[in-house]
C-alpha cells in the first residue's frame, strides 16, 4: 500500500473538498492510445474482476479553487484518479502569493471491511448474528485482533473469539479513510481567503482506441466509404466533467512501471452525444487530436468521438494464399529434412488494400457491403497499428468460401558435397465462383538464406530476403497453376 509522499515532482490532481470551488475548465486531459499501453483490457465491459489488467495512460490536469484559513490549513481533495502515480504528481498554488503547500500525500486506503477492521482494533464493535443463528444477541466489546476471528473483549472482562458472524458494526469511520482515494495537503497561508490550486498527475486507467467503420460500394470498381471514431475508456475511479480532452497517438517510452493493480469493476458502455476530435499537428513524436467542446468523461464507462467523417477511398480487393508461414533461420544449418514444411495448407484469405492521405491512429476496422437485396452485411475485421498518411493497409477479411489451395512439392535433391539443395513445387488455386479472381501466392524459401530461383512459370517479386510472391489470375470456374524451383547452397559443412 502507498503511504505519505512528500513534496512530490512531475504531475497532479485533486477533487473538492466541502469548502471548494470549481472554476470554469476544471480539468484538461490528455489521453494516450491503447495500443502502446496496455489498455485494451479497459474496453472490456464484464462485470469480471480485471485487477491484473489495468492499462491505459492519460495526464490530468485539475484546476480547484480552496478557501484558506490564516496559518496552517489541512486540505482534503477527493475524486482523483484511483490509479494516479503520487511519484509524479505536481501540485502548486497558482496564485501563491502568501500561500504555500508543505508537505501532500495520497491516501488510497478505501473502504473495505479487512481494512475497517484493522483500524477499528484497540476500539468499540459490535458483532451480530451468524450462519447457524442469524437472530442471536449481538456481542458488544473491544476489538482486540482480527487473527483467526474476531477476538473481543466484553464488558465484564473476558475475551472471547467470534468465527462466525452475520454483521459487524463500527461506532465511526475511522479517520483518513473513505470511500474514495484523496490527496491530502498541508498548506500555509499568512491570509485568509480564496486561493487557485493546480494539479497536474499521470494515471492508469484511461485509454482511447481508434474504431473505423468502413462501407464497400456495389459495382464492378472497389470503393470503400471510410470514417473514424475514437473510443475512450475511463476505469480511473473518477469521472472529469467538462474536460477540455487530448487524444494522442504514439507509443511514448516509460519507465519504472511498478505500480500494482488494484480491483476494478466495469460497467456497461455508456453512449453520449457525438462530438469530433480534429487533428490538430503532432507533440514530439506522436499526433494529437483535440476534442472540439469540453466532454464529460465519465467513470466506468466507454464514450465515441468522430474522428473523421466519411470518406471516399479506392482500394482493391485480393485474395492470399500463403501456404507456410516458416522463415529462414540463419543461425542454424540447412534445413535438409525433405517433409519439412509440408502439411495441409490454410485456406485462401480474403484481404482489402487501400491508402488514405491521413494518418490513422491503431484500431480496429470493421467492413460492411450490401447484399443482393440491398441489406448491409458484415464481411469483415481487421487491427491496424499506427500508420502514417499514404501508407499502403491491408486488411485480412476471413477465408474465401469458393477459392482453394494446394501446394505439392514435385522434386527435391540434395548434394550435401557440393552443398546445394534443390526443390520444386506446384501451387494450384481453384475457383468455384462465377466471377474471375486476382489471387497472391505468397511462399517462404525457409530452408537457408542464401537462395536462387532458377526456374518459375510466372513472375513474382522478391518481398524481402525469404520472400517471393507470384500474382494467379483464376478464371470463373476454374483454376490456375504456378511452378517454380529454388536452389539453396552454403559454404560450411554441416552434419
Amino acid at each position: 500500500m502507498r503511504r505519505t509522499i512528500l513534496a512530490a515532482s512531475l504531475l497532479a490532481g485533486f477533487c473538492m473538498s466541502t469548502n471548494a470551488q470549481t472554476p470554469p475548465s476544471r480539468y484538461a486531459l490528455s489521453i494516450y492510445s491503447a495500443q502502446a499501453n496496455n489498455g485494451d483490457g479497459l474496453f472490456e465491459t464484464s462485470d469480471a474482476d480485471n485487477a491484473n489488467a489495468v492499462g491505459g495512460y492519460a495526464v490530468v490536469r485539475d484546476r480547484r479553487q480552496f478557501n484558506l484559513n490564516p496559518g496552517s490549513n489541512s486540505l482534503e481533495v477527493r475524486d482523483v484518479a484511483r490509479y494516479l502515480d503520487p511519484s509524479a504528481l505536481s501540485a502548486r498554488v497558482v496564485d501563491a502569493g502568501d500561500a504555500t503547500i508543505v508537505s501532500q500525500r495520497f491516501d488510497d486506503q478505501t473502504l473495505s471491511f479487512d481494512a475497517l477492521v484493522q483500524r477499528q482494533i484497540g476500539h468499540s464493535v459490535e458483532i451480530a448474528g451468524s450462519s447457524a443463528n442469524p437472530n442471536a444477541t449481538p456481542i458488544t466489546g473491544i476489538l482486540l485482533s482480527n487473527n483467526g476471528g474476531l477476538t473481543v473483549q466484553l464488558p465484564d472482562g473476558r475475551v472471547t473469539t467470534v468465527t462466525d458472524y452475520g454483521r459487524v458494526t463500527f461506532p465511526d469511520l475511522p479517520r483518513g479513510m473513505s470511500a474514495t482515494p484523496a490527496l491530502r495537503l498541508d498548506v500555509n497561508a499568512k491570509q485568509g481567503g480564496t486561493r487557485n490550486f493546480e494539479f497536474v498527475y499521470p494515471t492508469l486507467g484511461l485509454a482511447w482506441r481508434a474504431e473505423y467503420s468502413g462501407w464497400i460500394g456495389a459495382g464492378g470498381d472497389c470503393k470503400l466509404n471510410l470514417s473514424g471514431w475514437a473510443l475512450i475508456a475511463d476505469r480511473s475511479g473518477t469521472s472529469y466533467r467538462g474536460a477540455q480532452v487530448k487524444l494522442i497517438a504514439g507509443a511514448p517510452n516509460r519507465v519504472g512501471r511498478t505500480q500494482a493493480p488494484r480491483p476494478m469493476m466495469m460497467a456497461k458502455a455508456a453512449s453520449a452525444d457525438v462530438v469530433s476530435a480534429a487533428e490538430t499537428g503532432t507533440v514530439g513524436d506522436y499526433h494529437e487530436y483535440t476534442i472540439d467542446t469540453p466532454l464529460d468523461i465519465v467513470d466506468n464507462s466507454l464514450q465515441r468521438v468522430a474522428l473523421f467523417p466519411d470518406q471516399a477511398v479506392a482500394c482493391q480487393r485480393q485474395y492470399l494464399f500463403e501456404a507456410t508461414h516458416y522463415r529462414a533461420n540463419p543461425g542454424m544449418a540447412p534445413i535438409t529434412d525433405r517433409s519439412y514444411g509440408a502439411g495441409t495448407p490454410p485456406a485462401v484469405r480474403s484481404t482489402l488494400a487501400f491508402r488514405i492521405d491521413r494518418a490513422l491512429p491503431a484500431g480496429r476496422v470493421r467492413l460492411l457491403q450490401n447484399s443482393n437485396d440491398g441489406a448491409p452485411e458484415f464481411i469483415g475485421e481487421d487491427q491496424i497499428g499506427h500508420t502514417p498518411k499514404n501508407e499502403p493497409i491491408a486488411l485480412q477479411l476471413g477465408d474465401a468460401f469458393d477459392l482453394r489451395g494446394e501446394r505439392r512439392q514435385t522434386d527435391f535433391q540434395i548434394d550435401k558435397g557440393q552443398h546445394s539443395l534443390s526443390e520444386s513445387f506446384a501451387l494450384r488455386i481453384s475457383n468455384a465462383s462465377d466471377a474471375p479472381k486476382s489471387v497472391v501466392v505468397r511462399e517462404h524459401l525457409y530452408r537457408w538464406t542464401q537462395w536462387n530461383i532458377s526456374q518459375s512459370s510466372a513472375k513474382y517479386e522478391k518481398k524481402n530476403s525469404d520472400t517471393v510472391e507470384f500474382k494467379l489470375d483464376v478464371p470463373a470456374n476454374g483454376e490456375a497453376t504456378v511452378t517454380y524451383t529454388v536452389q539453396y547452397q552454403w559454404t560450411e559443412s554441416y552434419k
